[in-house]
């Protein structure tokens, strides 16, 4: 068995309760012992007496430790949790239960450096807080990390890391945003880009954006075991994540069959079929699309440009190729239901979001 160095704070269970075991060099015997009071049933409780016994550990190495400080106060750590401590734990917590994606891109990325960022430690200032990222922050984000710092405190107080949920309410006065409207391209503006990409390594690449209205991510994941062998359905079960350079499940975790019209089947038919894992669609170099890359060295210049020549009226996204895509399928006579059976969205979402911008109004003459 490998020995603790030196200084080290042993933790044990003694009697359902958790103890620690100082140091032969600070104390003997049944001296060496001090009870925290902490229940070994309770998940909370050892990550409580670990940051005790760090914090023993620290006064030691600094020639400040005195045991009745710790004996006093033995069923509390003298350390309150901050609130950076009490994200990291509750990120922890929640990281089996999220996607790969969402824990890093959110919980370790946006939400820690906001996070970060508030210049109160304690969260029982919660007011405070609350205030601050209102200030700082938009509506929407506001919102959603109130609603977040509510739900990890919940979590904090039944595994004995705060005393009281001090976060509780203070999201219901945040109005929640207006969500933006769709915006897609016109026809004509559509034509005008597939014009400019014409001949273009991403010519193919931007054709099946705008004709199957999948989102940017579910195209460049696409592999050729994905292209059915009479090419007559493309089966979208996965989507690429930049960050981690990897593949994650599609948005809504489901596995979806899009058909191909006869244009499509004449795109992917002048690729050529690599191995079963190979990309459908590639970068320039012929490694997977970095998205980023592909925006700013690609699409942006072409869509400035047809901006300048008067043929687009204002620069969009590629993403903006989905919200096209749908619009034109329900112009074309598909109902919900089958437009949210091809894209990967729900009837209710393309119902309320897209059905009532998907043609221009004509009153009726009288």
């Amino acid at each position: 068995m490998k020995k603790a160095k030196p200084g080290t704070v042993g933790i044990e269970e003694y009697r359902g309760k958790y103890r620690l075991q100082l140091p032969r060099m600070i104390a003997n015997g049944s001296s060496r012992y001090i009870s925290t009071g902490l229940d070994t049933h309770n998940p909370g409780s050892i990550k409580q007496v670990q940051r005790l016994a760090w914090d023993i550990e620290d006064a030691i190495a600094a020639d400040k430790f005195c045991i009745d400080d710790y004996r006093a106060s033995k069923s509390q750590p003298k350390k309150q949790i901050t609130l950076s401590e009490l994200w990291q734990l509750f990120s922890e917590h929640r990281k089996t239960d999220l996607a790969v994606s969402t824990y890093h891109k959110a919980y370790q990325g946006k939400w820690k450096r906001l996070i970060a960022s508030v210049p109160y430690e304690n969260p029982n200032d919660a007011e405070k807080i609350k205030d601050w990222i209102v200030q700082h922050r938009g509506a929407s984000s506001a919102r959603q990390i109130l609603i977040l710092l509510n739900a990890a405190s919940n979590w904090a107080v039944s595994q004995g890391l705060l005393k009281t949920n001090r976060f509780t309410g203070l999201s219901k006065g945040i109005k929640r945003p207006k969500r933006k409207p769709i915006d897609a391209f016109s026809t004509s503006e559509m034509l005008a880009i597939l014009d400019a990409f014409r001949g273009d390594h991403y010519e193919t690449f931007v054709n099946f954006l705008f004709i199957t209205g999948c989102r940017t991510g579910e195209a460049i994941a696409l592999q050729w075991k994905q292209i059915a062998p009479d090419y007559r359905s493309v089966t979208i079960n996965a989507s690429y994540y930049l960050g981690l350079d990897t593949r994650k499940p599609t948005k809504t975790g489901e596995t979806r069959s899009v058909p191909c019209n006869p244009q499509l089947i004449r795109l992917l038919k002048g690729l050529t079929r690599g191995a079963q894992t190979d990309q459908v669609f590639t970068s320039v170099s012929g490694g997977i699309i970095n998205n980023n890359r592909f925006l700013s060295d690609y699409w942006k210049p072409k869509i400035n440009q047809l901006i300048e020549q008067r043929l687009v009226e204002r620069y969009r996204p590629a993403y903006n190729t989905r919200h096209t895509a749908i619009t034109r399928m329900l112009e074309s006579g598909l109902t919900a239901a089958e437009v949210a059976r091809v894209v990967g969205n729900s009837p209710r979402v393309i119902n309320d979001h897209y059905a009532g911008v998907s043609r221009n109004i004509v009153l009726p003459e009288i």
